[in-house]
């Protein structure tokens, strides 16, 4: 990697892709039409699933026998290509969709910003270089990527180091303009967990940190969670907890926390959200530098002017790629990320993560349907349907099987070939694809399957309780991470329903 920055001249750039081939994306604020949706019509996709439903009998589920008597069961099996339903159970009932609905969120994010974008994170100059000095800001700019780890920022920092840079004589700013900076992603969250993070165009490491108490240690201390290793995360901090209070781990205040020590008084550790993940990284990114010789003052938040020359840039994987992980592993940071990017399309504006999920599934709801050039939001198939985020996290969102059937229909190949054939790391029974969804006392889980036929059939099946969830809900205690334990006995017997399910479309048809 090379860069050079000339004395009194506009520095050239050092650009840096994470893998794969120099491929152009769209640089513009507009749709491109032609990739929306998988090029399928939106129609009557939910007219059409609905049309042979009175024609099929309804099995009777016996959920009971699972240990689920107060279950609520709701499912479709379609057609994709057609959308003709082969067997439906409360397909019109409102279920939380959990980590399903971040189907919708790659849908509309494939076709509002193509496969092939990346997000750029980019190192900025306000000033030349003399004598290994640079007589202006340095900026660390996020572009959206949610991926950025801290291999990245290393790769970001070889530029500086081949460019000469020894010390900055400006300030030293981090850029996180092109998204709202968001401390968590849901409010009814235990504070201490770790998939409930901050959110922003400048995030490090899925924005996860470690507190650890290690073996001859004279307390905690915070580490990063990287591939690269485990460096001093210096924006977050973390003391002795005095006294006992019940709880291993307390928040004390933005990325700040009290923790007990382990039980043996040797080693321990626990993963913690970081609220404010561009301080984060740049306040690493700085570490790093000073490791590598080059000296820079303290991150302070900034904007990078316009036409400020760039230093460097490193690129995420494409989108479909980021997507591809995205849906294996669940990650609702990369999900909220990828999800307000694309609502920026809709409206620069976007602020929070109701409103960009709200654009996000007008748009979707209002593409042209194959007959009458209606919109289908204007239909009464969509009523009830709320997207409350971008990942699902949360029991703010609802969808019917048969709304949720018509998005994943509306996706197309494009969101079909990137449907996992794994959930916790397990496999789903063979030829089964789907992306699945898990909160306690709520289980979902929405793809593809292939029938012992050989037949290729679309489905969606919610699972939920509503009364614990909802008891759940109301004795929340943001202090307790653990989740209880008739929760995860509740979760084991609705794994066995939706085997139980899986296996008999897939020998039936």
């Amino acid at each position: 990697m090379k860069a050079s920055i000339r004395s009194g001249k506009t520095p050239t750039v050092t650009a840096i892709r994470h893998s794969g081939n120099w491929r152009g994306s769209r640089t513009d604020n507009r749709p491109d039409t032609r990739l929306m949706l998988g090029r399928r019509p939106f129609l009557g996709l939910l007219g059409s699933l609905g049309l042979s439903a009175a024609l099929m009998p309804v099995p009777t589920l016996a959920s009971a026998t699972f240990g689920l008597e107060n279950a609520a069961v709701g499912y479709i099996l379609f057609e994709p290509d057609s959308g003709t339903t082969l067997e439906s159970r409360a397909s019109d009932t409102p279920f939380i969709p959990a980590s399903v609905a971040k189907l919708p969120t790659v849908a509309a994010a494939l076709a509002l910003l193509g496969p092939d974008h990346r997000f750029a994170t980019r190192l900025l100059a306000t000033g030349p270089l003399t004598g290994g000095v640079l007589r202006g800001d340095l900026i660390l700019q996020g572009g959206g990527d949610p991926a950025l780890a801290t291999e990245g920022l290393v790769q970001l920092l070889g530029g500086l180091a081949a460019a000469g840079l020894r010390r900055v004589e400006g300030r030293f700013l981090y850029d996180t303009a092109l998204l709202p900076d968001l401390a968590e992603i849901d409010a009814g969250q235990p504070w201490a967990a770790p998939y409930n993070t901050g959110v922003g165009a400048l995030s490090l490491n899925y924005n996860r940190a470690l507190l650890n108490w290690r073996r001859g240690a004279a307390g905690p201390e915070v580490l990063t969670v990287a591939d690269a290793g485990r460096l001093p995360l210096d924006s977050v901090a973390v003391r002795p907890m005095a006294g006992t209070s019940g709880f291993p781990l307390l928040p004390d205040g933005a990325d700040r926390w009290k923790m007990a020590p382990p039980t043996a008084g040797e080693a321990g550790g626990a993963w913690v959200p970081v609220a404010r993940p561009g301080l984060a990284a740049a306040t690493l990114f700085r570490r790093l530098a000073g490791d590598a010789g080059i000296a820079l003052p303290l991150p302070e938040v900034g904007r990078a002017p316009a036409g400020a020359p760039v230093l460097a840039a490193l690129d995420s994987l494409p989108l479909n790629e980021l997507a591809r992980g995205l849906l294996r592993h669940s990650n609702n940071l990369s999900a909220e990320v990828i999800g307000l990017a694309a609502s920026k399309r809709l409206d620069p504006s976007v602020a929070t993560l109701d409103r960009s999920a709200a654009l996000l599934q007008g748009w979707l709801t209002r593409q042209p349907m194959e007959k009458g050039g209606q919109a289908a939001g204007q239909t009464a198939g969509w009523r009830g349907l709320r997207l409350a985020n971008h990942s699902g996290l949360g029991t703010g969102s609802r969808a019917t099987p048969r709304q949720m059937a018509a998005l994943l229909r509306a996706g197309g190949p494009a969101l079909w070939e990137l449907l996992p054939g794994e959930e916790d790391g397990k496999a789903l029974p063979s030829g089964v694809h789907a992306k699945t969804g898990t909160l306690a006392y709520v289980k979902g889980l929405a793809g593809l399957l292939t029938a012992g036929s050989g037949r290729r059939l679309g489905f969606v099946l919610f699972i939920a309780d509503p009364a614990r969830r909802a008891a759940l809900d109301a004795a929340l205690d943001r202090r307790v991470t653990a989740i209880p334990a008739e929760a995860r006995g509740w979760a084991a017997a609705a794994r066995r329903v939706q085997d139980e399910t899986l296996g008999r479309w897939v020998a039936g048809y």
